[in-house]
C-alpha cells in the first residue's frame, strides 16, 4: 500500500527514453517513479512518484523524494509535483519540510 503518492505534471510533452536513461542513473530504489503518459487518456504527460507503507530507511526516502523533485523540476522537464492527499505544490525548496511532515518517523 503506497503512503505517500506524488504526481507531476508537464506542461509540454516527455521523451520518455530520454527521461528514463537519466533517471535510472539515479538509482533511486525506495521510492517507485512511473509514467503516465498522455496516450492512456491524459491532458498531459506526467509522472507518478510514491513510497510505500513498509519502508525501511525514511532518511533514505527524503533523499531520495528530493533528489526527483530537483531532477523532474528542472531543464529539460520542468515539471510540477504535487502531494496528492493534500494537494501541496512540492518543489525543492520546500521539499525536505513537506515530506519530514508527511512521512512517519
Amino acid at each position: 500500500m503506497a503512503l505517500l503518492n506524488l504526481i507531476a505534471k508537464s506542461e509540454k510533452g516527455i521523451n520518455w527514453d530520454h527521461f528514463f536513461d537519466r533517471y535510472s542513473a539515479l538509482n533511486l530504489d525506495r521510492i517507485e517513479v512511473f509514467p503516465i503518459p498522455k496516450e492512456l487518456g491524459f491532458d498531459v504527460d506526467c509522472i507518478g512518484v510514491n513510497v510505500h507503507k513498509g519502508y525501511t530507511n525514511r532518511k533514505t526516502v527524503i533523499a531520495q523524494l528530493e533528489q526527483i523533485i530537483t531532477f523532474g523540476s528542472g531543464d529539460p522537464y520542468l515539471l510540477k509535483f504535487t502531494e496528492l492527499y493534500d494537494g501541496i505544490e512540492i518543489y525543492p525548496a520546500n521539499a525536505s519540510d513537506v515530506f519530514g511532515k508527511l512521512l512517519p518517523v
